[in-house]
């Protein structure tokens, strides 16, 4: 049964794709890491817990301090690389398309010429010459798009 109402999204669709948290690693590096931290407290000489208590919080502050610039300048600049890619392949999808819509504008126009000044006793020769223009037309625009995407053969037609 096809319908025409949207599909409701699901939380799995609205993921990007590959994009999977490890919840069971991500939960047991706190645990493991809380655990030693109080393993540590305890290890630690009572007179010793000032300068323990000191360490720790200097190791978490670095520990974010590296989180921050690693995970997160790094996230961003993928990010940034990823959308000027994308828009690069977009702009030369866009001119590609902008350029063949011109060719076919002038091939109509040249066509429209010459079936203007054609006679009757000229039509079958023009409908040759329209079908051989058409199919030269649609041939460099096949090249053109095969080298464009560095194909080195043409598709099967």
């Amino acid at each position: 049964m096809v319908t025409t109402e949207p599909a409701e999204a699901t939380a799995s669709e609205t993921r990007p794709p590959g994009f999977h948290i490890r919840w069971g690693w991500f939960l047991g590096c706190i645990a493991a890491g809380l655990v030693a931290i109080v393993i540590g407290w305890f290890v630690a000489a009572p007179a010793g817990r000032i300068n323990y208590l000191t360490g720790l919080l200097l190791n978490v502050g670095t520990t974010l301090l590296l989180l921050g610039i690693v995970v997160l300048l790094e996230r961003r600049i993928v990010d940034n690389a990823v959308r000027k890619f994308r828009n690069a392949a977009d702009e030369a999808r866009a001119r590609m398309r902008d350029d063949f819509r011109i060719d076919v504008q002038d091939f109509t126009d040249r066509v429209n010429a010459e079936w203007a000044t054609a006679s009757p006793e000229d039509v079958e020769a023009m409908k040759e010459r329209t079908k051989r223009l058409s199919k030269e037309l649609a041939d460099s625009y096949v090249d053109e798009t095969l080298k464009a995407h560095d194909v080195d053969e043409k598709p099967e037609q």
